[in-house]
């Protein structure tokens, strides 16, 4: 992989705006992960605080874009969720995560979100393969990563420990060579440098 070293970017998409955290995204990111039903398939604190949200938030402003890029899902003028790819130079792989909040599931947009950044990723590290693991038992997740074209490669037996209980992990993935985007892409849209 080459040297090249991603900077924070803003990209764009009909519906959505992906940019990295700010301060004052703090309420927003408490207003969707104290939400039970978002928390049920993440280990995410129970209560989840202000300072949770706070501490996140700070997180995501202070990491490495070139292994670790972490995107606020913006809808509208509120901060919905996030999304992210976890990079891994030396075998060309990265992680794509994403949780948005429970008011704006089944309507596309986790789709239109990882489209955008599996693509921008693809174009950004030389990578080989984009991969994303789901709760078993988290079916609207396995379908956003088919939506993506990805594939179905196995299931990881009691591989996540969440709240002292062994869970199974669904993985998919997607090569560089099978990787396609629509003709309205997002790819035009793209801005680095965090403005």
């Amino acid at each position: 992989m080459s040297q090249h070293r991603p900077r924070p970017a803003r990209l764009r998409t009909a519906r959505l705006l992906l940019r990295p955290f700010e301060f004052t995204d703090v309420d927003d990111v408490r207003a969707y992960a104290s939400d039970a039903e978002v928390a049920r398939y993440r280990p995410l604190p129970d209560p989840y605080t202000r300072n949770d949200a706070a501490e996140f938030v700070d997180r995501q402003m202070r990491t490495d874009w070139s292994t670790n890029p972490e995107f606020a899902v913006v809808y509208g003028r509120r901060v919905i969720g996030g999304i992210s790819l976890h990079v891994n130079p030396e075998h060309e792989t990265a992680e794509l995560g994403y949780l948005l909040g429970r008011r704006w599931w089944g309507r596309g947009l986790a789709t239109d979100a990882a489209r955008a950044v599996v693509d921008w990723g693809f174009q950004s590290f030389e990578l080989h393969k984009v991969y994303a693991r789901a709760h078993v038992d988290n079916k609207p997740s396995w379908r956003v990563l088919e939506r993506l074209g990805m594939t179905r490669e196995g299931v990881l037996r009691g591989h996540w420990k969440m709240r002292d209980e062994h869970v199974d992990l669904v993985y998919y993935a997607v090569f560089r060579h099978e990787w396609t985007l629509p003709t309205n892409s997002c790819a035009d849209q793209v801005s680095s440098g965090a403005t």
